[in-house]
């Protein structure tokens, strides 16, 4: 989440609400207006150690761990 850090007010670590990763996203977004489309564009998601390429719709459990990572790019 690094180039999103910015975005999250300078943390590294946040904490978030909700049953899924689109609400836990939407909960981002209330706090920190933009992440929510920054995380959405393309970012994937590692889910207690499992990575999800759309993640919008897993479930989670209040101590669920979740990583967002940005997509690489290069050539």
């Amino acid at each position: 989440m690094t180039q999103h850090r910015p975005l999250a007010g300078g943390e590294a670590v946040v904490k978030a609400d909700g049953a899924t990763v689109g609400q836990i996203i939407d909960d981002l977004d209330r706090r920190f207006p933009g992440l929510g489309d920054a995380l959405r564009a393309g970012s994937s998601a590692g889910i207690d150690g499992e990575i999800h390429a759309e993640p919008e719709f897993v479930r989670v459990q209040p101590d669920t761990v979740v990583y967002f990572v940005a997509p690489l790019t290069g050539g």
